[in-house]
C-alpha cells in the first residue's frame, strides 16, 4: 500500500495539470509553499503551424462555435466542463487570440467584434449540432458564475453573447427527436382508442340485435305451442267421452235383440198350438 500523498505534492499535481492545459510553465517555493511565478512557454514555428491547422479544420468540421471566458475557472471545474462537452459531442480549444484571429479569418470571418475576444478565451466545437456546445456551455454556467459566454460563429454569422443564449434555449436534437416521436405516437394511440371504442360499441348492437331477434322468435313458438295444447284438449276430450257413447249404445241394442228373441218365441209357441 502507498503512502499519503502530502498537501504540497496534491498542489504541485494540479499545478503540472494547470500549467499543461494553459501551456505555462510555474517555479514552486518550497520555503513558502506555494507558486510565485509563471512563464509562458516558448513554441515553435511549427507548433504554431499545426495549431492553427488543427483550429481550421475543428472549425470546418464543426456546425457552430462558441468563444467564452474561463478565467476564475479551477482545473477541476475546467475538467469537468471538458467531459460535459465531449459527452455533447463537442471539443474545447485554448490557444493565443493571434492564432484564433487567423483561423477565424480562414474560415471567413474577418470583421470580429473585440468584445468576443476579451481575457483568456476558449473556442468550443459544436461538431454533432449547432446547439449542443452552446447548451452545455450555457447550463454550466448557471452554477458556474465564473464560465462567461462571449459570442459564437454559426453559418457565417457572428453571434453575440444574447444569440448565444438563445441559441442554447433551443431544443437539442434528442429532444426534438423525443417530442417528434411523441407527436406521432398520440395520434395512433388516439386512433386505437377510437377504434375499439367503435368495435366495442358494434359488439354491443350485435349482441342486443341477437337478444331481441331470440326474444321475437321465442314468443311465436311459445303461442304456437299454447294453441297446439288447446287444440289438443279437445280431441282427448272427444276420445273420452267416445267410449261412453259407445257404451250407452251398447246396452240398448243388446235389449233389441232380446225383444226379437222373445218375439219369435211367442210365435212359435202360436204355430205349435
Amino acid at each position: 500500500m502507498g503512502g499519503k500523498i502530502s498537501p504540497t505534492e496534491t498542489r504541485q499535481k494540479i499545478c503540472s495539470l494547470f500549467c499543461a492545459f494553459f501551456n505555462v510553465s510555474a517555479t514552486y517555493d518550497k520555503e513558502k509553499s506555494r507558486f510565485f511565478k509563471l512563464n509562458i512557454m516558448a513554441i515553435t514555428r511549427k507548433q504554431k503551424e499545426d495549431i492553427l491547422k488543427d483550429l481550421v479544420e475543428q472549425f470546418k468540421e464543426s456546425k457552430s462555435v462558441i468563444l467564452t471566458d474561463y478565467r476564475g475557472l479551477t482545473v477541476k471545474d475546467i475538467q469537468d466542463l471538458r467531459k460535459q462537452l465531449k459527452e455533447a459531442g463537442s471539443k474545447m480549444k485554448v490557444a493565443k487570440k493571434t492564432l484564433m484571429k487567423l483561423a477565424l479569418k480562414e474560415n471567413g470571418y474577418e470583421d470580429i467584434p473585440t468584445e468576443i475576444l476579451e481575457g483568456p478565451v476558449s473556442m468550443v466545437f459544436s461538431q454533432e449540432d449547432e446547439v449542443s456546445g452552446a447548451k452545455t456551455l450555457y447550463n454550466f454556467s448557471k452554477s458556474n458564475d465564473n464560465l462567461k459566454l462571449l459570442g459564437g460563429f454559426m453559418e457565417g454569422e457572428v453571434l453575440e453573447e444574447e444569440r448565444v443564449v438563445e441559441l442554447a434555449k433551443i431544443p437539442g436534437k434528442e429532444e426534438l427527436y423525443a417530442k417528434l416521436v411523441g407527436s406521432m405516437q398520440s395520434p395512433v394511440y388516439g386512433t386505437h382508442g377510437v377504434f375499439s371504442g367503435l368495435l366495442r360499441s358494434l359488439v354491443c348492437v350485435m349482441s342486443a340485435i341477437k337478444d331481441e331477434r331470440e326474444k321475437s322468435e321465442g314468443a311465436p313458438a311459445a303461442e304456437e305451442k299454447k294453441e297446439d295444447e288447446k287444440a289438443e284438449a279437445p280431441k282427448e276430450e272427444a276420445k273420452e267421452e267416445a267410449p261412453k257413447e259407445e257404451a250407452k249404445e251398447e246396452p240398448k241394442e243388446e235389449k233389441k235383440e232380446e225383444a226379437k228373441k222373445e218375439e219369435t218365441k211367442e210365435e212359435d209357441s202360436k204355430k205349435k198350438e
